[in-house]
């Protein structure tokens, strides 16, 4: 193997790996893991850049995704490096902020500097391995192993999840210690079920696509069969999962896939059917998927049924929308500072009279955070990444001819569709604020950013 080649594609390399260690090292939802990938993320950027210096060649990024983050890595670190003060607790409620003598104390700042200097870092390995992702998802190969990735690290992490869960206290004793484990809001390695619930979704959006790609394959009986056990799996982890997210996720997914696709085939396939089989297989599976569901839900299902039911108004109560409104009605033009929501809050609870019910870390409403994080400028960019992204994928999935057994084709829809499921969710939890989940919904969101302008030789499914 020549060295261009090596320098080339030991970056691509290294992103897979990342892509399995993100979810695995406890979602890189604490400091330690999470500096780990910020350390992975700089050896990446510095590989890749070396490459491309070696070869004398550079990518061909698109501008606009690129400025957008460039404005708020400006923002985020202006912010921080004129933090106004920092915190330490007092109770579990409230906290006790500590002057810290600005540089320029009439400018807007973080209201606390060590949240701020932690969250940039994260958000500034992130950034950099989302421009990165822009390039690699330009290179259909690549992308179809990204997504390859992406599916089985989450359905990986469905069976550990599942092996865990149904195994009890003892058998997550390993991984969380002996008081953690016995709490069933733990999946795997997340100890949060509602961001468990979030990457299973993710996961299970791709496995499916997969699925689907297999079934229309001539000769691929196996590969179908494989990936038919990871949707099954991660749909099983996705209802053993306490989280009721992860319950509306999986329907919601469901019904975004089948009609696209149902429709698809109506348009293109049906004339050459095989009813017959079709009815047996189809039988088949509902009967699988159906037995799946109710074993997740016979334990206590009545229960279950009962709070996914009353959803709705246990948020409500638990997190009254009040206080979030109240809080971005004052929020300022470049916010609080990255990550301190939980430094504000306790104010508008104290106000609300709901500091009996404990610290809010985050919001469990992703758009009020990042207001309250970036203010009402600094949420613009985000805005228009998002949606760009978003918009540009599907635009070139609807855009290519339907064509059954591509990966291109297939996935560009699922992606688009795990993308919607977690923006669903962060009305009510907080994915984007995980390092592992925000690694992977901008990989996907990449997707949509690389294809733009791309010559049409590039589209043709494969």
């Amino acid at each position: 193997m020549s060295l261009d080649r090596i320098l080339s594609e030991s970056p691509r390399w290294m992103f897979l790996l990342i892509l399995v260690y993100a979810p695995w090292a406890f979602g890189c939802t604490d400091l330690l893991t999470m500096g780990i990938l910020n350390q992975f993320s700089a050896a990446l950027v510095l590989l890749w850049l070396g490459g491309c210096v070696w070869r004398g060649s550079w990518p061909d990024l698109p501008w606009l995704p690129v400025t957008l983050l460039t404005l708020l890595l400006l923002q985020g670190w202006w912010m921080t490096w004129n933090a106004h003060s920092f915190h330490q607790y007092r109770t579990w409620t409230t906290v006790n902020r500590i002057w810290d003598n600005p540089l320029l104390p009439d400018w807007p700042g973080a209201i606390d500097r060590r949240h701020a200097h932690f969250s940039m870092l994260n958000l500034t390995a992130l950034a950099a391995m989302f421009i990165f992702a822009c390039d690699l998802m330009a290179r259909p190969t690549w992308r179809k192993r990204v997504w390859v990735t992406m599916a089985l690290t989450v359905a990986s992490l469905a069976v550990g999840g599942i092996v865990m869960k149904l195994g009890g206290p003892e058998s997550r004793e390993w991984l969380w210690g002996k008081e953690v484990s016995k709490a069933t809001t733990t999946f795997a390695a997340y100890r949060y079920h509602g961001n468990a619930a979030s990457m299973l979704s993710l996961g299970w959006a791709l496995a499916i696509g997969f699925a689907i790609t297999a079934a229309s394959q001539q000769r691929a009986a196996a590969r179908f069969a494989g990936w038919m056990g990871a949707v099954l799996f991660v749909l099983f982890g996705l209802f053993l999962n306490t989280s009721r997210a992860g319950w509306g996720l999986a329907i919601l997914l469901l019904g975004m896939l089948g009609v696209r696709f149902l429709m698809a085939w109506w348009r293109t396939a049906r004339d050459g059917f095989n009813w017959k089989a079709g009815l047996v297989q189809g039988v088949l599976v509902i009967t699988v998927f159906g037995t799946m569901v109710f074993v997740a839900m016979s334990d206590g299902w009545k229960e279950k049924l009962t709070r996914l039911n009353t959803a709705s108004a246990t948020l409500q109560e638990r997190y009254p929308v009040e206080v979030y409104q109240d809080m971005a009605r004052e929020v300022g033009w470049l916010g609080h500072g990255p990550d301190c929501f939980q430094m504000v809050m306790p104010l508008y609870m104290e106000v609300h009279g709901q500091q009996n019910k404990g610290f809010w870390r985050h919001a469990h409403n992703d758009y009020y955070e990042y207001l309250a994080n970036w203010g009402r400028w600094g949420v613009v960019p985000w805005v228009v990444l998002v949606l760009g992204g978003l918009w540009l994928a599907l635009r070139n999935h609807f855009a290519l001819p339907v064509t059954w057994g591509s990966v291109q084709w297939t996935l560009g829809f699922c992606g688009c569709a795990a993308m919607i499921g977690i923006l669903v969710h962060a009305r009510w939890d907080f994915p984007l604020e995980k390092a592992s989940i925000l690694l992977y919904f901008l990989t996907l969101l990449a997707d949509g950013w690389a294809r733009h302008g791309e010559p049409q030789k590039a589209n043709v499914p494969a």
